[in-house]
């Protein structure tokens, strides 16, 4: 496991919180120059700690109002087939091989609900899927990038 300090985490936190926020708005927190600042990016980068910046979307804000977790229970001669073609859905925004009853997990979003039907439809015609259970998204209770407190380094 890698370890980082109070100040690695703190810029990872800033980040974040918005990953466009200067070398030099982070520094003034802390006390350090925005130099050193993008050194220890750099170093997290470096050391994959870091493995990119990016923009999280709302995706309620531009029209996929269903939000809906699949659980899907693939052949398993057949899973890297039926992974391969829920792959080229758009709509499956992440997908994971999970243990258990069902062997993968997906998370789709729809315009509404006739596009939700079609987008189900074209996941239950898929060659090698036995069993698909829907799961709606009620409401978002924990959303966390937080950095565990745990990977902190204690001593420098």
């Amino acid at each position: 496991m890698q370890v980082i300090d109070k100040i690695d985490k703190h810029i990872i936190e800033q980040l974040i919180v918005d990953g466009r926020m200067t070398f030099a708005n982070i520094a003034k927190d802390i006390n350090l120059t925005d130099v050193a600042i993008k050194k220890r990016l750099d170093r997290l980068k470096q050391k994959g700690i870091i493995k990119n910046i990016y923009a999280e979307i709302d995706y309620k804000v531009i029209g996929f109002t269903e939000d809906l977790i699949v659980l899907i229970n693939a052949e398993p001669t057949k899973t890297n087939n039926v992974i391969k073609k829920l792959n080229d859905i758009d709509n499956i925004i992440k997908l994971y091989g999970v243990t258990g009853e069902y062997n993968l997990v997906a998370q789709l979003i729809a315009e509404d609900k006739e596009n939700l039907q079609e987008l189900l439809n074209s996941i239950n015609t898929i060659d090698g899927i036995l069993k698909i259970t829907i799961l709606t998204v009620l409401k978002e209770y924990k959303n966390s990038k937080n950095v565990p407190n745990k990977i902190i380094q204690t001593t420098f």
